[in-house]
């Protein structure tokens, strides 16, 4: 890479080393023909200058690396994670390339709540300090204004590369995360990720249940969770705090989930129509609804109008207090209310089950492929007095921690009169990385930064250092987003292992815009997480949750659109590009 680089730079010095020469013999021979301070009459011969000085011998004058312009300046990398180890490697390499480049990492504590406000702060600043932050949730500066648009970059070539720079990336996780009409797009992914579950395969025996199938049904699951109850293990670790309901914890998975196969029809309520600025000829011409197919409602198969989506909402045409809400609820209780046993004492106020499951006091938790590489490592920190989460640990788990064989199955498939479709997990990018906004320069330097990071080279130092055994905040999620990354060692075979059911996720999709609270809008999200923590605990019923979501939507209608920079005249006119409207990913 260091030699590419070398390379790049003395072609730029042989270049410019011909236009000075060509300027300097072009003065001569205009002194030499007496030309007038008159620009015109200088202008007419400024072309037979040229043609002479094009006819003479190029002498190429060598320049030394010192006289080359190398880049310079300060990178902040501050993205929550406690993996100092992996980021560090990456600036180490990227400061031998560019000595002049002091590249600082300082990683932030996990926590989507913290992490945010943190990120808000720094906004307070005109031109914040930091270079590098990571989050979906970045709405709301990528409509301020105050993100970096990365599509202008991606047509460029990548220095570290010598290639253009979209070229290196799969085209499908770019597509989950830009405009596909503007091809704006302000966060950068470059890994992927999965959710399903994992069960310990020796209490599953125990329990009686031998045959596991790729994607049971959800009636299976509920047979699964009473034969565990009734064998004496915790059938699932889940927490069940407001907060891990809402943000960071594991049941927003499943009830997305199951909200995507319950509103997957409303795609033909908010597809773009011909005549609407978003409509795209050969593509939404000719795109059918079919819901057996679960790539459907991609961005590349279908364009949703948010107009037309927010409209639906507003007259109802999009309505929760219905029987269908009531029929999703119904069936999710069968499984996560708390009278039913399954699930652990006191899980409402738990905010970390795991150690549970560790311990094989539990028997199934949902997870992402983070899994693969995390496991053994929390399994040894934990059997070492070690954990690092927040649950409290006794001498007693970390004896009980011992490594077990484990096997997968994906989200369960929901059947009844409203379901459909299958059931879908999160198939997705991850990896968001955004820049803020700064003076033309700053940014280019932190771009640069990023293409190297996004490189052969840049990729190959992150995933030895994210799956070094050794390196206890490692770990990945899924196989990387840049093409021709080969994962080393034996995590190719493991991840090939992956049954892929198709992703809820993405741009537009209406199930999942409105699965907990409404397009994320904070006022709805936390009150949505109260009232399904209510129904968990049997202080509503199904009936009064469908109810309740509804007058959630209405209460809070005018305050999501201007959440969402929209205004009720857009929605009365769904064929204009709305204004305020800025496309940020499937968030």
């Amino acid at each position: 890479m260091k030699f590419r680089q070398h390379e790049r730079n003395k072609q730029m010095r042989h270049y410019r080393t011909v236009l000075g020469l060509i300027l300097l013999l072009s003065l001569v021979l205009l002194a030499a023909c007496g030309a007038p301070a008159d620009g015109g009459m200088a202008a007419e011969e400024g072309p037979a200058a040229e043609e002479a000085a094009a006819d003479d011998e190029v002498v190429e004058i060598e320049e030394t690396e010192e006289e080359t312009m190398e880049l310079s300046g300060e990178i902040v990398v501050s993205i929550a994670s406690n993996d100092v180890q992996t980021y560090q490697a990456i600036a180490d390499a990227y400061m031998e390339l560019h000595p002049n480049v002091e590249v600082l990492v300082e990683l932030k504590a996990p926590g989507v709540d913290a992490y945010l406000q943190w990120i808000r702060t720094q906004f307070t600043s005109e031109v914040p300090r930091v270079s590098i932050i990571e989050s979906p949730h970045l709405r709301e500066f990528a409509q301020e204004g105050r993100l970096i648009d990365w599509g202008p970059y991606l047509n460029k070539e990548n220095p570290y590369t010598g290639e253009k720079w979209e070229n290196s990336f799969e085209e499908w996780g770019l597509n989950l995360v830009r405009d596909p009409n503007t091809g704006q797009m302000f966060t950068m992914p470059y890994m992927s990720v999965q959710t399903f579950w994992l069960y310990n395969k020796a209490l599953f025996e125990q329990a009686g249940i031998t045959d596991v199938p790729p994607q049971p049904t959800w009636d299976q699951f509920v047979e699964w969770n009473e034969k565990l109850r009734d064998s004496g293990v915790i059938p699932i670790a889940m927490e069940g705090t407001t907060e891990q309901i809402w943000g960071g914890g594991r049941m927003p998975w499943l009830m997305r989930s199951a909200m995507d196969q319950y509103h997957r029809d409303e795609l033909e309520i908010i597809q773009c129509q011909e005549g609407d600025w978003c409509f795209r000829e050969g593509i939404d011409d000719v795109w059918t609804y079919d819901p057996s197919d679960v790539r459907n409602d991609d961005p590349d198969r279908v364009s949703i109008n948010i107009a037309r989506h927010l409209a639906a909402l507003r007259d109802g045409t999009i309505n929760f207090n219905n029987e269908c809400t009531v029929e999703m609820m119904t069936n999710i209780g069968r499984v996560f209310q708390t009278a039913n046993g399954f699930v652990p004492e006191g899980w409402t106020g738990m905010a970390d089950a795991y150690p549970l499951f560790l311990t094989q006091k539990a028997a199934m938790r949902m997870v992402h492929g983070g899994i693969y590489t995390s496991l053994p490592k929390d399994i040894r920190g934990l059997a070492q007095g070690e954990y690092g989460g927040a649950a409290e640990v006794t001498e007693e788990d970390s004896a009980a921690a011992v490594e077990f064989e484990y096997g997968r199955f994906a989200f369960p498939n929901i059947e009844g009169p409203c379901v459909q479709g299958t059931a879908r997990a999160n198939e997705l990018t991850q990896g968001y990385l955004a820049l803020p906004v700064k003076d033309r320069a700053q940014n280019d330097l932190e771009v640069d930064f990023v293409m190297f990071w996004t490189s052969l080279h840049g990729m190959q130092i992150f995933l030895e250092n994210k799956l070094d055994p050794e390196n206890l905040q490692g770990g990945i999620a899924g196989p990387p987003l840049i093409r021709n990354v080969s994962l080393p060692g034996e995590w190719e075979e493991v991840f090939a292992q992956s049954v892929f059911v198709g992703n809820y996720e993405k741009p537009g999709a209406p199930g999942d815009a409105v699965a907990r609270g409404f397009f994320k809008y904070e006022e709805t999200k936390r009150e949505w997480s109260i009232m399904v923590q209510e129904f968990f605990e049997g202080k509503i019923t199904a009936g009064e949750f469908a109810e309740g979501y509804q007058a959630l939507l209405e209460d809070n209608f005018d305050g999501l659109l201007e959440f969402l920079n929209l205004t009720h005249e857009d929605l009365d006119n769904p064929e204009k590009r709305p204004p305020g409207w800025v496309a940020a990913g499937p968030y």
